[in-house]
């Protein structure tokens, strides 16, 4: 028995129909919009907001983070033109627009377009934005350039009426780099750099890996076992698509509804005798030698020297990704005066980058972030935290997420001389939008009672892991109130700090120590009743993909 959003779809026909209804709603109003319409705006990139009637929050698609200065001055006189004036980054490599009304969706919707940005796809189940490396290109350590096969991939997928109803969105990942920075662990599919030797020559291309993906039941995503050329890439992940697409068990409970549980239930094996039954071939094997990285953390903020002479890449931190008209219209700016003036990326960690900067003109592409609020001169919490959109416009969050994370950066760079990377990433809810499972730390919203009142709380989560050895992070501690998140960080960090050994990473130290030593420096020593607190039921939430209707 199909699920109700299943039941709508089939209703529908063809998704892309739905711009029509929301040019219908700008004449005749957002009372015009049926329950049904409201539901498929995700396949134009539209979700309603939590709280405001009318009005939308509109995703955009940037394959790979690429982002021209001319769509990024686009964007910032969008956000200006509302009365919050700013736009989120995501983990998946673009942006999120806020404060969208329902009479100019459609308008701001055209105005994108014009520039080269497209919308369709952001959302709904479909394949949603491609992601890769944000320095492809002009990476000294890549493999090869994926860029150009992630822009092929994501035209490919782009509006195609035959790959815009499957089970549940669906994300992919493709990077040449070495050090995976896409995170293809999490991906439902991904191609990774690999290189191999044929007959004494050396020829690059990629290893594919399936069945990935965060939320209420993570995995870890697993090897396919083969080894694809770049010419490749548009004809495997096209086939792995259809073969979920055309599995119908995936589409009878929505919470099962993604191809990490067909790859959990198969095995890498019998999927890739499938596809290669449909490919009408046998995929070469990958090298027997290929080597996974370690978990090589890398933000790609600072400055670093470009493969091409004399250019650099400069990384700015963007905090929790909440970007203003006024930032974005400075790195516009900045890149056409002192870069290419073409050449902007967005990374999974919500931060930006600029291209293509000679030497000489480094410095003044410095000053002039900094003058906005950019400095590179980031605490390590500040240029590695990760947050979701939260209550503030997301129906299924259960906290705040934006403003207490900034909440607790500034705090923790006060009082924390931490002195190496850590990923923080704080979730509004189970579904996990934020990543929290990946984290070194990882936050996720939850309730609990202060004085007799239900107030936002936090589960804190330790130890993930990625590339070699990948494993998600683990519960030490249940529903500390967020107000209280601050300081307990800065107890559990500050015991790191005393307590490590020489070069002992975090999560090392974490797994030394054991739990019962981290739930003591969380808590102060005390019997604390947060360690098992039930009192508030945490709310039950749909798995999502991401802030949706209903």
């Amino acid at each position: 028995m199909a699920n109700n959003a299943e039941l709508i779809k089939q209703r529908y026909g063809n998704p892309f129909d739905v711009l029509k209804a929301v040019e219908r709603a700008a004449a005749q109003g957002y009372e015009s919009l049926s329950e049904d319409d409201l539901f498929m705006c995700k396949w134009i990139g539209l979700y309603t907001h939590r709280h405001e009637k009318g009005y939308f929050m509109l995703r955009t698609k940037q394959p790979n983070g690429f982002v021209t200065i001319r769509q990024l001055r686009t964007i910032a006189e969008i956000t200006a033109k509302q009365h919050k004036g700013f736009a989120d980054i995501t983990t998946r490599q673009d942006f999120q627009l806020h404060w969208i009304h329902h009479t100019q969706a459609v308008e701001i919707i055209r105005q994108l377009e014009a520039v080269g940005i497209s919308t369709l796809g952001a959302c709904g189940d479909i394949a949603r934005n491609v992601v890769g490396c944000p320095v492809a290109g002009v990476d000294k350590e890549e493999l090869l350039d994926a860029g150009p096969v992630a822009q092929q991939v994501s035209d490919f997928f782009l509006g195609n009426p035959a790959y815009a109803n499957l089970p549940r969105k669906y994300k992919i990942g493709i990077s040449g780099c070495t050090t995976w920075c896409s995170h293809p662990e999490i991906q439902c599919v991904a191609l990774v750099g690999a290189a191999r030797t044929v007959e004494g020559r050396r020829e690059v291309g990629f290893d594919v890996r399936v069945g990935g993906g965060l939320s209420t039941q993570p995995f870890v995503s697993q090897r396919l076992g083969a080894f694809i050329k770049p010419e490749e890439a548009i004809e495997v992940i096209r086939h792995i698509t259809e073969i979920w697409r055309d599995s119908p068990a995936y589409r009878e409970k929505r919470h099962h509804a993604r191809i990490k549980y067909l790859v959990h239930d198969w095995g890498a094996a019998k999927l890739r005798q499938a596809l290669e039954e449909r490919l009408g071939r046998t995929l070469d094997d990958a090298p027997a030698d290929y080597q996974e990285p370690p978990d090589t953390y890398r933000d790609h903020l600072g400055v670093h020297a470009q493969k091409q002479d004399g250019l650099f890449y400069i990384g700015a931190p963007v905090l929790v990704g909440r970007i203003t008209s006024e930032q974005m219209k400075k790195a516009a700016d900045l890149s056409r005066r002192y870069g290419d003036g073409q050449t902007i990326r967005l990374t999974i960690r919500q931060n930006l980058l600029l291209l293509n900067v000679p030497e000489a003109n480094v410095e003044k592409v410095l000053n002039g972030l900094a003058e906005v609020g950019l400095s590179i001169n980031a605490h390590p919490v500040r240029r590695s935290v990760v947050t979701c959109t939260g209550t503030e416009f997301c129906k299924l969050a259960i906290t705040e997420t934006k403003a207490r994370a900034r909440q607790i950066v500034e705090y923790l760079e006060k009082r924390v001389p931490l002195d190496e990377p850590l990923r923080l990433h704080i979730t509004g809810c189970p579904n996990a939008c934020a990543q929290h499972q990946i984290g070194h730390i990882g936050l996720m919203g939850s309730k609990t009672k202060v004085d007799g009142q239900i107030v936002d709380a936090y589960d804190v989560f330790v130890g993930g892991r990625m590339g070699r050895g990948a494993a998600f992070n683990h519960a030490v501690l249940r529903k500390i109130p967020a107000t209280e998140c601050a300081k307990r960080l800065e107890s559990l960090l500050l015991g790191y700090l005393r307590g490590r050994k020489t070069r002992e990473s975090f999560n090392d130290w974490c797994a030394r120590v054991g739990d019962a030593a981290l739930v003591k420096l969380l808590t102060d020593g005390d019997a604390h009743p947060l360690a098992d607190a039930e009192d508030v039921p945490v709310p039950k939430v749909p798995e999502s993909d991401g802030p949706v209707y209903g």
